[in-house]
């Protein structure tokens, strides 16, 4: 800890002697003299509040939010850091100018940081003359988070020159502090380091020996009992002959999606291509019809087969795209579809929209006109089975063979495999497989209740009854638009 002779800063006149401007706050922390992001300001001499703030003109403030990350702070080479009693090391100064960042843990993981104070920010990266940080000598003002504290040194030694590539070095550390959060029990480590590793192996340009010094460090600071066997992850991971995982099983432990991984370790330059799959949406059409997101497009998929071959959606991304397709492993792939289909949303669709639902449409309309071309609905008529189109209604059925089905189709250039016809008798239209004797001649038909044809999603055509009412409410309001009867002549009235 810092004594009083080591040349830190601790009252306002000793920050402005060191040409810092100082800004007054309120008891609340907020400034109370206008124009403080634009001049110079001094603290006025009767200013009896001990809350001020350190305008960040040349000055780096890495605003460490998430106490975990402190574990992690050991290669942080910097000489001025300060925190308060219950975070002693939330804050380290340097001299210099860098861009304004936010390090926050993408939402996917908000269950793993629910209970930290900041919830899922890790670091603020803090700089500019419209940004201010309370220091040492002074109080951190009561926040909803927090009570007021008194800031102290924890050490100072003098403000260093900022390292641009300090930026990196941080994020490196907020990737370590955040996948410590949510280091798993037992049962899961070694799947969650090795795919920890295998990520780094794979997307970034890091050695063997940072891979096995970043694996091994965060095993060891997050309670491993045997952190030692971790210590060679990254050269195992760029060995063709050990097991090795990535993404897609480093997002299966954590249960989240590939993207929110990629997500995650973008920090540290990793692009990964099973981030680029974000959605799968299904229609309930026969057969089924999907649609992929990649990247920003979406892609049709008429074939179900497809979804199971990597090598064919890598044409169909091709075509649809005009990119070159990503290389993901077969295993990979496994493991990015069921992830996506875990979240696919379903979309109903009307049943004229798919194949399947079209051939049932014209199976209902053929046995309907059979129907409308009969007197007397119980006029036993099944004699018409014997011909290859034939089928009748009788008693509140209708009664139809497989064959008469199959024909007519064909009739109207279209085919189905015979054991389907039979599926949709009994599936949607609550069939009953039968036979009738005619002319001596056993006849095996189906035997289909009114309502299943008439009322079933299949049926999409009115009655005649329905034809002639709605063609009868037309002409009557045409008429009524033009003063005369449609087919008059408009000079005779």
């Amino acid at each position: 800890m810092s004594n009083f002779n080591d040349g830190a800063p601790r009252t306002p006149k000793e920050w402005q002697d060191l040409g810092y401007c100082v800004i007054p706050c309120n008891t609340e922390g907020v400034p109370t003299l206008k124009g403080w992001k634009e001049k110079f300001l001094t603290i006025p001499e009767d200013f009896k509040s001990r809350v001020y703030g350190l305008r960040l003109d040349n000055i780096v403030d890495l605003d460490i939010d998430n106490y975990v990350m402190q574990k992690f702070l050991g290669d942080v080479i910097c000489g001025a850091k300060f925190g308060r009693k219950s975070n002693p090391l939330s804050h380290l100064l340097f001299e210099g100018v860098t861009e304004y960042e936010e390090i926050i843990v993408p939402a996917a993981f908000e269950k793993y940081f629910k209970n930290f104070a900041h919830g899922r920010r890790l670091l603020d990266i803090r700089h500019g003359n419209d940004h201010f940080t309370y220091v040492p000598g002074g109080f951190r003002p009561h926040k909803k988070n927090a009570g007021a504290e008194v800031l102290t040194w924890l050490h100072f030694s003098g403000f260093q020159k900022y390292d641009t590539r300090t930026n990196a070095l941080m994020k490196e550390i907020c990737l370590k502090c955040a996948l410590s959060v949510m280091f798993p029990s037992l049962g899961q480590i070694d799947n969650y380091v090795t795919s920890i590793a295998g990520i780094l192996a794979k997307h970034t340009d890091w050695s063997d020996e940072k891979i096995n010094t970043f694996c091994f460090d965060l095993a060891f600071k997050s309670g491993s009992d045997n952190p030692g066997r971790y210590a060679t992850k990254g050269t195992a991971a760029r060995n063709d002959k050990t097991k090795s995982f990535g993404i897609p099983k480093l997002a299966e432990v954590l249960e989240v999606t590939p993207s929110d991984i990629s997500k995650l370790f973008a920090w540290v330059g990793v692009k990964d291509a099973s981030s680029m799959f974000t959605d799968l949406i299904v229609y309930s059409t026969e057969p089924k019809q999907w649609r992929l997101k990649f990247k920003d497009h979406w892609i049709d998929i008429w074939d179900t087969s497809i979804l199971l071959s990597y090598t064919k959606m890598k044409i169909l991304i091709l075509e649809n795209c005009m990119v070159e397709p990503p290389e993901i492993t077969p295993k990979d792939w496994k493991v990015i579809r069921t992830q996506l289909l875990a979240n696919v949303k379903k979309e109903e669709a009307p049943p004229e929209s798919s194949y399947y639902g079209m051939i049932k449409g014209m199976i209902a309309l053929f046995l309907i006109r059979k129907r409308d071309n009969q007197n007397d609905d119980y006029d036993d008529r099944r004699f018409n089975l014997l011909d290859n189109l034939g089928a009748c209604f009788h008693e509140g059925y209708w009664w139809v063979k497989t064959e008469s089905v199959i024909n007519h189709l064909k009739h109207n250039h279209q085919s189905i495999d015979v054991r389907k016809v039979a599926h949709l008798f009994r599936s949607e239209f609550k069939a009953e497989h039968t036979k009738i004797t005619i002319a001596k001649k056993e006849i095996r038909c189906w035997k289909i209740p009114r309502d299943a044809v008439e009322g079933s999603r299949a049926n999409n055509i009115g009655t005649k009854e329905q034809f002639y009412e709605a063609h009868d409410e037309y002409m009557k309001k045409k008429e009524e638009k033009l003063g005369h009867p449609v087919y008059a002549k408009k000079d005779n009235y």
